[in-house]
């Protein structure tokens, strides 16, 4: 009698399960996202294939990268009357309502991966062939020049399973592309605990904060966006926090609402409601930097975007900075390479590519006198994804999408490392009953942090952030996770995934402001040289997600560097 209960539970499943993918074909779907041949690529997206801009012999200020540091260093000395090159390894890509630009998380190619012939985690290619046993296979794509470059750490070991890279953001707009947009300030005690003293926290929140939040457009979601079916996962989110005593409160992003309203009513292709982000938005929902600062900056006539450029050294040269440089077509293939001079240089590159470059200068000498704070300090600002799963019916595939981006949060300021997580969402073309949690920590301990070494058998630097150093972050959003399933009658963990990994998307620190630079990021000990990107952040940011306080303090600094005369 109990086997026959459970031959029926089972082919019920399988029948429930059968009936809601027939209406989600997934070989029909990734026919209309995945591309996998060199015309394709050219024909849809022809912009990608023009001549990019050739850079001069030399510039009077060249700036590394055009993320959040790099756009808001362009726009305001172009407004202050200054000629402004950024160089930017990625592609430029364009935005359309009605192509696919990006590649959706399920169907992963070319588009998702900077020069990767293997796709990896985020990228969610389920094998569906046992919907009892769902499993992420990684897939063999085309090499391009993608939005997101992958730094292999722990040799090589996805993060769903256990391993540990990072994520980076590569194109014109940098992390702005594959980030989800959430505004989070950084709580002041923890702020004070790990800036100096000299950036002053109601200086940021009256001044700089607002004036990033008026350039990226950050909102909450709208009630009839937030109550729409996409969304109802978040909905479902806010209820199982609150049956295990957590309050939601709703935090800003910067999508553009109105753009999500188009795809509510299919004046737009998907994006959103799919949950995408992680490779970029196709049509626009998201404010990203090729929205708003970007253009602002060419507008003025002073900022030239030279893109599938990538710095490879940076030597002193004179008063000023000689740069190596390779330039790519669209696939990625060296096309070109050359060398400019600048008499200004700004590092922009990000975390990684930033610290890396300097520590290679540093350890060969190409720079002298760059201090002993080089290339330490680095955090991930204890980046967590959490995962859990519904039991029985609630835990296999149905129709329904979940959105992005992430409406609502959680705090637990009691663990060892408080915790503050994120209502996330998973990019999927069908439901599988998971509640997710995107989290940062707060830890003020700078022993907990990692450092780059240059490795003169590669001639390159390589980071060293061991698991000891964020084993206190994955304890306290363990208890929160499993806090949370206990409550909602749950089990941790998802198809393909532990119930805890460390996503790799926040890296920061490497160049720390007042010590590796000083308070306005200048480079200790080096003329003409500054830093203004996420690592000049202390390797944990209070709390919050890093963008707003990246942009915000470039906005701070680069306004006091012209005022004192630096770039005259």
């Amino acid at each position: 009698m109990n086997m026959n209960r459970r031959k029926f539970f089972k082919v019920s499943i399988s029948a429930a399960t059968a009936f809601a993918l027939s209406g989600c074909d997934l070989r029909s779907e990734k026919s209309k996202y995945h591309i996998g041949y060199d015309s394709k690529y050219r024909n849809l997206l022809p912009e990608l294939f023009q001549t990019a801009p050739q850079l001069p012999n030399h510039v009077p200020i060249a700036i590394i990268g055009s993320g959040f540091g790099g756009s808001v260093s362009a726009l305001r000395l172009s407004e202050a009357g200054k000629e402004v090159a950024v160089i930017e390894r990625g592609n430029r890509w364009p935005t359309s309502k009605h192509r696919k630009i990006f590649a959706h998380d399920m169907f992963p190619d070319g588009r998702s991966f900077w020069h990767r012939e293997k796709s990896i985690f985020p990228a969610l290619p389920y094998d569906v062939s046992n919907i009892f046993n769902l499993k992420i296979t990684h897939k063999n794509i085309r090499k391009f020049s993608g939005v997101l470059d992958i730094i292999e750490m722990d040799n090589g070991l996805s993060n769903e399973v256990g391993g540990y890279n990072l994520l980076l953001g590569t194109g014109v707009g940098g992390g702005s592309l594959i980030y989800t947009g959430v505004k989070a300030i950084p709580k002041r005690e923890y702020f004070e605990a790990l800036y100096p003293a000299e950036i002053d926290y109601d200086e940021m929140k009256n001044i700089y904060f607002p004036k990033v939040k008026g350039m990226l457009h950050y909102s909450k979601i709208p009630s009839d966006i937030l109550n729409s079916a996409p969304f109802k996962h978040c909905r479902d989110w806010n209820n199982e926090a609150r049956r295990a005593g957590y309050t939601p409160k709703s935090i800003d992003s910067n999508f553009n609402w109105s753009i999500v309203r188009d795809e509510l009513r299919w004046n737009s292709l998907p994006s959103a409601t799919l949950g995408m982000t992680n490779f970029g938005n196709s049509n626009g929902a998201k404010n990203d930097l090729r929205q708003n600062y970007i253009p602002a900056a060419e507008a003025t006539g002073k900022t030239t975007i030279y893109h599938n450029q990538e710095v490879k050294e940076i030597r002193q040269k004179d008063a000023g900075f000689e740069l190596d440089i390779v330039q790519y077509d669209a696939f990625g293939e060296i096309i070109k390479t050359h060398t400019m001079t600048c008499e200004k240089l700004i590092m922009a590159a990000g975390s990684y590519h930033t610290t890396r470059l300097m520590m290679n200068a540093k350890s060969t000498n190409k720079i002298q006198n760059l201090n002993e704070y080089v290339g330490q300090n680095w955090g991930d600002n204890h980046n967590k994804m959490s995962f859990r799963q519904g039991r029985g019916w609630d835990a296999f595939p149905r129709l329904g999408t979940q959105a992005s981006p992430s409406p609502t949060a959680i705090s637990d300021n009691s663990l060892e490392i408080p915790t503050f997580a994120e209502n996330w969402a998973n990019a999927s073309l069908f439901e599988v009953g998971v509640s997710m949690c995107l989290s940062v920590g707060v830890d003020t301990n700078r022993n907990n942090r990692g450092y780059f070494s240059y490795d003169s058998t590669l001639g390159d630097s390589k980071l060293n952030y061991a698991a000891h150093y964020r084993a206190k972050a994955t304890q306290s959003m363990r208890i929160i996770n499993n806090k949370l399933a206990q409550a909602n009658n749950q089990k941790t963990g998802a198809p393909g995934f532990n119930d805890i990994i460390d996503t790799g998307a926040h890296p920061i620190g490497g160049m720390e402001i007042g010590k590796a630079t000083d308070i306005y990021g200048r480079v200790d000990g080096v003329n003409n040289l500054y830093i203004m990107d996420g690592s000049l952040l202390p390797g944990n940011n209070a709390g919050a997600n890093p963008s707003l306080m990246i942009a915000a303090l470039a906005e701070k600094n680069i306004a006091h560097l012209i005022e004192a005369g630096d770039f005259s």
